[in-house]
């Protein structure tokens, strides 16, 4: 990290403008769409988010090109011309609040 032109440093800067990059897309959705997405890359003026479901995905791309319009005017962040919205589900599934069935004894 010492060497500003190194590999470490431009993933570290990367990973900072991803971060903030999340922040914003969950400032400017609304709840609870904001709770199940976030910014997963940025590459080439995509930005790639992540929904948890094909239904967060949907909602997401309806609100895609508003946020492109709202974003492309702040020129505190690089430049986006697209949004790639993309499935992928929480890695640790959310825990049943219904235990499951209790197993059966084989008493042979």
């Amino acid at each position: 990290m010492a060497n500003p032109s190194g590999v470490l440093c431009r993933i570290n800067q990367h990973s900072k403008i991803i971060k903030r990059l999340d922040n914003l897309s969950k400032a400017s959705l609304p709840t609870p769409l904001n709770q199940h997405c976030h910014v997963a890359n940025l590459r080439d003026k995509t930005l790639v988010i992540h929904a948890e479901s094909n239904l967060w995905a949907t909602r997401l791309r309806l609100l895609a090109p508003e946020l492109l319009r709202r974003w492309q005017g702040d020129s505190s962040i690089p430049l986006i011309d697209q949004i790639v919205v993309r499935v992928r589900p929480p890695l640790i599934p959310e825990k049943s609040s219904v235990p499951p069935p209790p197993r059966s004894i084989d008493l042979r």
